[in-house]
């Protein structure tokens, strides 16, 4: 699997791992890891632009809160460069700047944040959740077509759902969360391509209810120049 060079650190984590997750090197990408990380997200994008998603925590685990994420694009004499802001003040996660990057960073402002956000919890390794990530997507998620809502317009989008830990083998030590779930929203009809990206734990202890312990939800709430 080769990854785009616009790629950082996570994104270069989950290519790495792909030589686990996919038997043979002649194995075929999936949908969902093409459209997650090798699609061209952003080149088509205006500079100066702005990507501006809500970022929300919900649940009965931990005190919720909301914040923001920005990826800003813009452009010097160097060339073109893309800035992320992931979540600000002490949740601030450092996301470096990249050159003429290709694949949104929102997307991985928000699973580098998650896998951070596991090893804390769990007292486990941050490599593990990476390659439980790319694991689940090598299995082949197929893109569920839904609706979504941007700019006042109803748009076309994909959902992509994966459960990581519900076959896990270390699933001894993680008991709480093994009902994980990510959902993807995609579409290229939204700018930057990344609509909305989420992660749930749900209440063991509540299985048959919509109870959470944790969820984190990123959503696109905006698009274009900002001062």
């Amino acid at each position: 699997m080769k990854c785009r060079t616009s790629m950082s650190t996570l994104l270069l984590a989950l290519c790495a791992i792909a030589g686990i997750a996919h038997a043979e090197p002649s194995d075929e990408i999936t949908e969902a890891e093409k459209q997650l990380f090798m699609n061209d997200q952003l080149s088509s994008l205006k500079s100066p632009t702005t990507l501006s998603y809500t970022f929300k925590r919900s649940g009965s685990q931990e005190a919720p809160f909301q914040d923001s994420v920005e990826v800003r694009i813009s452009e010097d004499k160097s060339g073109r460069k893309v800035s992320t802001v992931c979540l600000n003040g002490p949740r601030r996660t450092e996301i470096p700047e990249i050159d003429a990057a290709q694949s949104n960073p929102a997307l991985m402002c928000f699973l580098e944040r998650d896998i951070v956000e596991m090893q804390r919890l769990t007292g486990g390794k941050a490599a593990y959740f990476r390659k439980r990530i790319r694991l689940a997507l090598s299995e082949g998620p197929k893109g569920t077509p839904v609706k979504v809502s941007f700019g006042g317009r109803t748009i076309d989008a994909k959902e992509y759902r994966i459960t990581p830990y519900s076959n896990d083998p270390n699933r001894q030590k993680f008991p709480k969360y093994l009902g994980k779930s990510y959902v993807f929203v995609l579409s290229d009809a939204v700018p930057g391509g990344v609509y909305r990206v989420d992660s749930a734990i749900p209440d063991p202890a509540a299985p048959d209810s919509k109870n959470v312990l944790i969820e984190d939800d990123m959503v696109l709430a905006s698009a274009g120049p900002k001062g």
